[in-house]
This record gives structure tokens, C-alpha cells and sequence, in this order.
């Protein structure tokens, strides 16, 4: 399989994949027991890998909020629950998916170690979630590995995805109209962003950029056989999680 071929079937499930625990009924026993809401846990577990950082620099890591939604999020987090832990619990719940969803699949744990392979070999210069998320200890079971992989996979795609928009110049906000029109609101924000003619015109080299890296990471670590193996894994895997 080209490595052109292999973003284009692996992206969007690795996607779903990767977001499945945020929402989960578990991230809501977790919140409780870290003293926050579901909201708050998804902040506070997806930036906790960065530690207790300003939310500036969580704002940077995730572009497209509103930066007062994630000051609120994240400050209010920080008060509450120690987010390094909200951020163990949270992949916990991944990898719990990962058990009730995903056993009898084969392929899961040679997928795993090919998508290692791919994050391993990536230069994480301006990628900072996708490298804290990479310091995080591997689990050792395939289906817990294979989780934790397609979550780094997945936060390097956006990772990759937001350095690009910079590189346009698109500013963040008139990019995420762009690409989720409908998810306006749930990112903070009241009222659409007017955009620009500008605007489009610099956002239309992001996604081609994006999945230009992506295939270059995906060329530099992998072989065909390898690329083929994951797609098909990750073919199987999204349709176990689909079913529910």
C-alpha cells in the first residue's frame, strides 16, 4: 500500500478511534471521582499530558476553541483534580474501550507496533501535544496498545493539522468555520466568525499540507506491507467500534 493510499483509509477511523473515551459512560465515573464534570474531564484529560501548564499554551495545543472557554475549562480543572491523573484516567478509559470493543480482532497487536513504528519516527518540532501524548507509557496488551495508538496517530493528524493552518495564516478561528460549520457552538463560540475570501483562499493549502506530512511520516517509517496491514486492521477495528 502507498503511503498516499494509507492516510486516505486510515485517517478518518483513526479519528473516531482515537476520540471514542471522551465521551464515554467511564469518563463520566471518572469525573466524579476526580471532583469534575464530563466537560472539564475532557480538558483536563486530553491537556494533562502537558501537566499543569498555563491555558495559553493549552489554547495553542488545541487551535480551534474559543481561548475563554478554555481558560475556564482548564483553570477551573486545575483547581479541582490534579490534571496528570485526569490524564492516566482518562486513557484508562480508553484502553477499557479497548477490551469490551476490540478482543478477537487479529492484527491488533502487530498494528500497534506499526503505528509505533510511524509516531516514533516523527520530529515533534511544533507538534506539543502529539509529543506529550507520545511520553506516556505504552500499555502492553494489543488491544490496550493498538488504543494508544490510534489516540498518538490521531493527535499527531491534529497536531500536524493545526501547524498547517499556522503556516497558511488562516487564523484558527476562521479555520474551524470552515471545516466544522455545525461544531461552531460546542467550541465556545456564540455567533459564526465571518470569513473572508483571504481566509478561504489560505485555508484551501491546509488539508493538502496535512495529509502531505502525514504521508511523508508514513513513507519514512513504514513499509507497504506494513502500511497494508494497519489499513486492514484499522478497517476491522472501526467497524467493531461502529457496532457499539
Amino acid at each position: 500500500m502507498t503511503p498516499e493510499s494509507f492516510v486516505s483509509a486510515v485517517s478518518d477511523p483513526l479519528q473516531l478511534i482515537g476520540a471514542l473515551h471522551y465521551f464515554d459512560p467511564e469518563a463520566q465515573v471518572k469525573a466524579e471521582a476526580l471532583g469534575i464534570d464530563m466537560f472539564r474531564f475532557y480538558f483536563a484529560g486530553r491537556a494533562g499530558v502537558l501537566g499543569p501548564v498555563s491555558s495559553e499554551l493549552v489554547q495553542s495545543a488545541f487551535g480551534y476553541f474559543n481561548p475563554a472557554i478554555v481558560d475556564k475549562m482548564w483553570t477551573s480543572s486545575k483547581e479541582r483534580c490534579d490534571v496528570t491523573e485526569a490524564a492516566t484516567a482518562q486513557l484508562d478509559v480508553a484502553y477499557h474501550l479497548g477490551e469490551t470493543r476490540l478482543g478477537g480482532i487479529t492484527g491488533l497487536e502487530e498494528a500497534a507496533e506499526g503505528l509505533g513504528k510511524l509516531v516514533a519516527n516523527v520530529d515533534v518540532g511544533a507538534l506539543p501535544l502529539f509529543a506529550a501524548f507520545r511520553r506516556q507509557p505504552v500499555p502492553e496488551s494489543p488491544e490496550h496498545s493498538f488504543m494508544h495508538h490510534a489516540i498518538l496517530y490521531r493527535e499527531l493528524r491534529g497536531s500536524v493539522h493545526l501547524a498547517a493552518v499556522a503556516a497558511a495564516g488562516c487564523p484558527t478561528r476562521a479555520a474551524h468555520q470552515i471545516k466544522r460549520p455545525d461544531d461552531f457552538e460546542m467550541f465556545g463560540y456564540r455567533e459564526p466568525f465571518e470569513v473572508t475570501e483571504e481566509d478561504r483562499a489560505r485555508y484551501e493549502k491546509v488539508e493538502p499540507l496535512t495529509d502531505a506530512t502525514m504521508t511523508t511520516h508514513s513513507a519514512n517509517a513504514l513499509t507497504d506491507d506494513e502500511r497494508a496491514q494497519i489499513a486492514t486492521t484499522v478497517e476491522l477495528a472501526h467497524a467493531a467500534v461502529a457496532a457499539g
